[in-house]
Parts: structure tokens; C-alpha cells; sequence
């Protein structure tokens, strides 16, 4: 099965993720009840918001460039699937916690977007793909945790789905790193460290 059809197939799978999540409406409005577990959803989704748009900005720097075409698709993508997420994860904070969020960039972060967006073709490639694993691992294991520890179905939907579709995602350019470029058995290092 080429990426195509599955980059299809994982867009259909987040579209009815998304209205299921959208359909499930028994504690709208309603914010956790224990006070730890509003503080995580909140440091989460704030936290999310944030790393989603990070990411929604290297794969719209991608689409741009004179790269391969799977990449470009991918990158059109994790731009749709992102944002769509960010408008979801700040209408629960608005409903839930009457809390406003617009995404924030750290100075490193803005830093290292300049450096990615001064290369072309196999060297953005390269540097692209390494950099959005790891960013995609950090989201995989942040939304591990919120399985654990979130108190909305919905919220914790969402992260089953990030989980699912990032983990494929990672695979694939892993693939691609090695099948391209000859850089086989790269891994993500796991820093357990906080979105910015």
C-alpha cells in the first residue's frame, strides 16, 4: 500500500474520529472534578496547542519546498489534521475551563524554524523529517499520558488518535530517511521533558 492511499485512509480515520468526538457531548462544558485533573487537562491542552503549532509551521515551511512529493503530501497532512486539532483542544479550554489560548513559540524554537527553513531539497528533507520525529515521539508520549490521566472522553479520544496517527506517521519517515537517504535505524530520543 503506497503512502497515498494511506495518508487517505488515515484522513478518513481522523475525520470520524473527529465527529465522534464532536457527537459525545455528556460532559461539555463541565470541567474535571478533582482539581489535579483540571490543572493537567489544562497544562495539556495549553501545552498541545503549542507543540500543534510548531508542527503545523514546519509542514507548511515543507509544502513550500522543491521536495519529494509522499513528503509534500505528508506535510499537507499533518497541516490539516494539526490545526484541525488546535481549534478543538481551544474550544474545550473555552468551554471547559473559560480559559483562551493562542499558540506560543519560544525564541529556540523560532530559532531552529529559521535554521530548517534555510535548507532545500535532500538537506531540508533530512533535517525535516529527523526534526518532525522527534517532535512527533514528544507528542506520543505526552498523549500517553493524558490516556492515563484525562477526565473528558473526548479529550482522551484525541490522544488515542494522536498517538495512532503520529506512531504511523514516525514509521513512515523513517522509511523514507532510510530508503532516500541512506540513514537507516534512526530513533527519537525520549528527553521527558514538557512542551514549550
Amino acid at each position: 500500500m503506497n503512502y497515498l492511499i494511506k495518508g487517505k485512509i488515515m484522513s478518513f480515520l481522523f475525520f470520524m474520529v473527529l465527529a465522534l468526538i464532536l457527537s459525545g457531548q455528556s460532559m461539555a462544558n463541565s470541567p474535571a472534578p478533582k482539581e489535579a485533573t483540571a490543572k493537567f487537562e489544562i497544562r495539556f491542552m495549553e501545552g498541545m496547542i503549542d507543540h500543534h503549532a510548531m508542527a503545523v509551521h514546519m509542514a507548511q515551511m515543507c509544502i513550500q519546498k522543491e521536495i519529494q512529493d509522499e513528503l509534500k503530501s505528508l506535510c499537507n497532512s499533518i497541516a490539516t489534521s494539526q490545526q484541525q486539532e488546535i481549534k478543538l483542544m481551544q474550544g474545550w479550554l473555552n468551554d471547559w475551563y473559560d480559559i483562551q489560548h493562542e499558540p506560543e513559540m519560544s525564541k529556540s524554537d523560532s530559532k531552529q524554524m529559521e535554521k530548517l527553513d534555510s535548507l532545500n531539497g535532500a538537506k531540508f528533507e533530512i533535517e525535516f523529517m529527523k526534526n518532525m520525529i522527534k517532535h512527533h515521539w514528544q507528542a506520543v508520549i505526552e498523549g500517553s499520558q493524558c490516556i492515563e490521566r484525562a477526565y473528558h472522553d473526548e479529550l482522551e479520544t484525541l490522544c488515542e488518535n494522536i498517538i495512532l496517527t503520529q506512531a504511523t506517521e514516525i514509521k513512515q519517515m523513517r522509511t523514507w530517511l532510510c530508503e532516500w537517504h541512506n540513514i537507516c535505524g534512526s530513533r527519537p530520543k525520549d528527553n521527558n521533558h514538557e512542551n514549550s
